[in-house]
C-alpha cells in the first residue's frame, strides 16, 4: 500500500490533506525556435553533440532508477511507498548549469524518448525555468505547499507536442526552507510521485552551498543530479555540497560541466551549454556556448 493510501485509510487519526477534483493543466505550445536559440535541446537536435551526450546523461539516470526495466522487474526494484522517479537537479554554486540541465533533461525525455515528464521549479528563491519557456506567472509549486487544497495538476502548464508538464516556482516565498522542511511538504512530494508510477519528476533545486534548501529537497527524492562546472568550481566547495547531499541521500550522480576536452577524449561527446553571464537576471536569456559534460554515479 502506497503512502498515500496510508494517508487516505488514516484520514481521521492524522491531518489529512485536503483533495479537491482534479484540474486541467493550462495548455501552451513548446518554442522550438526559441528553445534552439537558448541552446537548448529540441527535435531537429537528434544528432547533434547535444543530443548524444543527453542520451548518454538519460541512458545512466534511467538505469540508476530502474526505470529501464520490465514492469514487474520496476516495481520489485522500489522501495515501499517510493517510486523511484523524483530526481533534484542542483549544483554547488549558482550558474553552473543545473536549470540548463533540468530543462535539458525533461525535454529530451518527453521530446525523443516520450517518457510523460513533470519539471518543476524548486529554485523558489531564483526561479528561472518559467523564463525559459515564456510561461506567464501564476501560482505554483509555493502556492501549493502553502495550500494543500489547490490540485497540483491545475497549477501546471502542459505541452501539446509532447507528454510534458511544467509545475512554475509560484509565489515569491521568503522562508522556502520551512515551506520544505514540513510534515505536509514531504506527503505532497511522495503524493507528487505516486500520482502516475510511469512519470519521471525533474526538481530544479537552489545550489546547496547557497541555500539550504536543495539539503532539505534531497530527503524526499529518489536520485540527485549534481551539476559541477569544469575548471571554475573550487574542489574544496564541491566537496562539502556533495558530503551534505550525501549525509541524506547516497544516490548521487555528478554531471561536469563545461569541460573542454580535445577530439576523442571523451565519450560522451559535447554537451552545450549557456554563457553564465547571461543568468544574473531571472528573465535574461541564456546564450548558448561549447562544452563537454561527463556522468559519474
Amino acid at each position: 500500500m502506497s503512502v498515500v493510501e496510508r494517508v487516505a485509510g488514516t484520514a481521521h487519526e492524522i491531518a489529512p490533506v485536503k483533495q479537491t477534483p482534479a484540474g486541467a493543466p493550462k495548455p501552451f505550445d513548446l518554442d522550438f525556435a526559441r528553445l534552439e536559440t537558448l541552446g537548448h535541446y529540441h527535435p531537429s537536435a537528434e544528432s547533434t553533440q547535444l543530443a548524444l551526450e543527453l542520451r548518454a546523461v538519460k541512458r545512466r539516470l534511467l538505469r540508476r532508477i530502474g526505470f529501464l526495466r520490465s514492469s514487474g522487474e520496476r516495481q520489485a526494484f522500489r522501495m515501499p511507498g517510493r517510486q523511484r522517479n523524483l530526481i533534484l537537479v542542483t549544483s554547488t554554486r549558482a550558474g553552473e548549469g543545473k536549470t540548463y540541465m533540468a530543462v535539458n533533461l525533461a525535454l529530451s525525455l518527453a521530446v525523443e524518448d516520450q517518457i510523460e515528464t513533470l519539471l518543476v521549479d524548486a529554485d523558489i528563491p531564483r526561479p528561472r525555468v518559467r523564463a525559459r519557456f515564456d510561461l506567464p506567472r501564476g501560482l505554483g509549486l509555493a502556492d501549493w505547499l502553502t495550500d494543500p487544497s489547490l490540485d497540483a495538476e491545475s497549477l501546471c502548464f502542459r505541452a501539446g507536442q509532447a507528454p510534458l508538464s511544467i509545475l512554475p516556482e509560484g509565489a515569491p516565498a521568503e522562508r522556502a526552507k520551512e515551506l520544505f522542511a514540513t510534515e505536509t511538504s514531504q506527503r505532497l512530494w511522495t503524493a507528487l510521485s505516486t500520482a502516475d508510477r510511469d512519470r519521471l519528476v525533474i526538481i530544479d533545486a537552489p545550489p546547496v552551498l547557497a541555500t539550504t534548501e536543495a539539503v532539505v529537497l534531497a530527503k524526499y527524492v529518489d536520485e540527485i543530479v549534481f551539476v559541477v562546472e569544469a575548471n571554475a568550481t573550487a574542489e574544496p566547495a564541491a566537496a562539502a555540497a556533495i558530503d551534505e547531499l550525501l549525509d541524506v541521500n547516497p544516490n548521487v550522480s555528478l554531471v561536469l560541466n563545461r569541460c573542454l576536452i580535445g577530439a576523442g577524449g571523451s565519450h560522451y561527446q559535447s554537451y552545450e551549454y549557456y554563457d553564465r553571464g547571461q543568468d544574473a537576471s531571472p528573465e535574461a536569456p541564456a546564450q548558448p556556448a561549447k562544452g563537454l559534460a561527463h556522468v559519474q554515479g
